[in-house]
């Protein structure tokens, strides 16, 4: 267990390294999430919206970025390695692949608490919001962050199977997808049909979503279904990597392919 953790904390602090160094990683966690709150919250401003409608519009941007920064990281890590044709020295070396992705989901765990302390200063300095029940969107960032690890595994897993540049646009397009079809600032069964409402109730996200919610008091919260349909994910995320990630290392795609 040690070495699995130090293996993982190795991960971690190379990714601090390149991210300091990198500038797209630099303007991910300050100008582009900055840009999205400030787009959707002056605009709100502008037209007198309801302060606490406004509260929700910053803290659900925040976790819908949560979404974003764990699972575009934890897929990412395999395929920098390739980019870099360091990929067949990491496969050799003692850092896994579960490893692996777990260094790049903790750093997408410490750029979300940035953004997230990043909008709650700027509610506060720019509008004076307060966040009423902090404890409770904690809770729901938390299941945010796991489902962003789930789906992002799911793509590490599909990137030693099919072309690698297209699983990195799929890594950008999901979570966009994702966030803003389960609802985070407005109640899904008021936008979608019925039959889509279900499906979309078998996303963690939706009832994350509706945790946060319900700290403005729009909805109610389903706690059964948020742990349930998390547990969910992440072991078909975990069965789906490691049969996607066995087979492109038994065809020789692992390396190959993008």
């Amino acid at each position: 267990m040690k070495d699995f953790i130090s293996h993982v904390i190795a991960v971690l602090y190379r990714n601090l390294i390149w991210s300091y160094r990198s500038p797209f990683r630099l303007l991910d966690v300050t100008l582009w999430p900055l840009w999205m709150v400030f787009m959707l919250s002056v605009f709100l401003s502008v037209v007198d919206a309801d302060p606490s409608y406004l509260a929700l519009i910053i803290v659900s941007v925040a976790g819908w970025r949560a979404i974003f920064f764990v699972g575009f990281e934890t897929t990412v890590m395999v395929l920098e390695e390739h980019w870099h044709d360091a990929l067949p020295d990491i496969l050799v070396s003692p850092i896994s692949a579960l490893q692996l992705a777990l260094g790049g989901a903790l750093t997408g765990v410490l750029k979300t608490i940035a953004v997230v302390i990043m909008f709650l200063a700027v509610g506060y300095l720019a509008f004076g919001i307060e966040l009423a029940d902090f404890a409770t969107f904690l809770i729901a960032l938390f299941f945010l962050m796991l489902a962003g690890f789930s789906f992002g595994f799911v793509l590490f897993g599909m990137a030693a199977v099919f072309d690698k540049r297209n699983v990195f646009t799929l890594s950008f397009m999901l979570p966009e997808v994702i966030g803003v079809a389960s609802g985070p600032y407005y109640n899904i069964a008021d936008v979608f049909p019925p039959c889509m409402v279900s499906v979309l109730n078998t996303f963690p996200t939706t009832h994350a979503f509706n945790l946060i919610k319900s700290i403005f008091g729009i909805t109610q919260p389903d706690y059964f279904m948020l742990v349930i349909t998390s547990m969910v994910w992440l072991c078909l995320a975990i069965v789906l990597n490691r049969t996607l990630y066995d087979f492109g290392r038994r065809m020789g795609t692992l390396t190959k392919v993008g």
